[in-house]
């Protein structure tokens, strides 16, 4: 039995940086127990774009170092899955510097394509005699930010229009509104169902496709209201029509928080793992509090029975981050930190 392990958004703050030095690798060093699985998967949330498009973390424009997917890959990481509303932050340059930088460090991808040809290609790894096929899509690409449109539609698979077009759910919104905007649009089909259908049939047709070559398909999702604790509408929504084409499994992530997943039947939907390492630091004058502090590591164990049948466990995994000797966050398992506060308590 292969075990693929999935976990939530890997971010890169200005502290991290700072503090880090060219050395990212303290930050994951305590977590040894994350690369115990046969495939690391992870939404890798930050352009690899290169020093000359600026190192920057502003809340709407991420690039970070290539000393990062250095750190990651020592960490086990395998495949990252890189559609996101960030990978426009460096525009379409951005994009393809990424690719490079991440095939380079020797990391898989899903999600940005460089060609027309890649965006038709479905990635399949095989597990144990299971071939699984990996999908990546994002709702958005922070276009309501910077203004950068794309202009190679193919580069990033979207799920909907990009932010401030028509058809587009901006899911800044409150959960009320966007409600009202998946019922208008999708539930209603009004005047801007037709702008979307096209967007809903390439998800469709990518499934199809996916299950011709694989056995088993996992559809990565970048999606959902941010910092919502219940899931919203439209990610209920799109997981609906995900389940109705054909994916078996359904690994969400954006929302930076950990929400109750979806066990219905033959597909399960993983919402959102929450950020596997990122400190939101929220400062004082004399005082600061570093936020989240948990996230979910989701774990598929699959196989193939003596029938020949697919086979699935699910389990998970809780870390934190904590700051280390030299002030930089760092990722541990909840278990070893519970047992370090029980041998400190005998």
């Amino acid at each position: 039995m292969a075990k693929i392990t999935f976990t939530g958004d890997i971010m890169c703050s200005p502290r991290m940086t700072d503090i880090a030095k060219g050395d990212f690798t303290p930050v994951f060093s305590r977590a040894a127990k994350l690369a115990d699985c046969d495939y690391l998967v992870g939404n890798l949330e930050t352009p690899i774009a290169g020093e000359d498009l600026r190192y920057t973390f502003d809340r709407y424009c991420f690039n970070s170092p290539a000393a990062y997917l250095t750190a990651l890959k020592a960490a086990g990481f395998s495949l990252f899955s890189l559609a996101n509303n960030h990978c426009m932050d460096r525009g379409e340059e951005g994009i393809l510097n990424t690719l490079a930088a991440c095939r380079e460090a020797g990391f898989d991808t899903v999600g940005l394509n460089a060609t027309e040809e890649d965006r038709t290609r479905i990635f399949v790894r095989e597990f144990d005699g299971v071939r699984v096929a990996f999908l990546s899509y994002t709702y958005g690409t922070n276009a309501f930010y910077h203004k950068r449109f794309m202009t190679h539609p193919y580069m990033v698979n979207l799920i909907q229009p990009e932010e401030t077009l028509p058809g587009s759910i901006h899911l800044l919104w409150d959960y009320k509104k966007i409600g009202e905007c998946v019922r208008r649009i999708y539930i209603e089909q009004g005047e801007e169902y037709k702008l979307v259908a096209p967007y809903l049939a390439a998800l469709k047709a990518d499934i199809e496709r996916a299950k011709s070559e694989a056995d088993y398909v996992i559809v990565l999702m970048h999606n959902g209201g941010q910092n919502f604790t219940e899931v919203d509408p439209y990610s209920a929504y799109i997981a609906d029509r995900v389940k109705e084409f054909g994916a078996d499994l359904i690994v969400g992530n954006h929302q930076h928080v950990i929400q109750p997943c979806g066990w219905d039947g033959a597909t399960p939907r993983i919402y959102c793992l929450g950020n596997l390492i990122y400190d939101q630091r929220i400062a004082g004058t004399d005082w600061f509090v570093d936020s989240p502090v948990y996230s979910a590591v989701y774990h598929l164990d699959i196989s193939r029975d003596p029938s020949g049948a697919i086979v699935t466990k699910h389990s998970f995994s809780v870390y934190m981050t904590v700051t280390d000797e030299n002030g930089l966050p760092a990722l541990i398992d909840t278990y070893d930190v519970c047992k370090t506060l029980d041998e400190a308590y005998i």
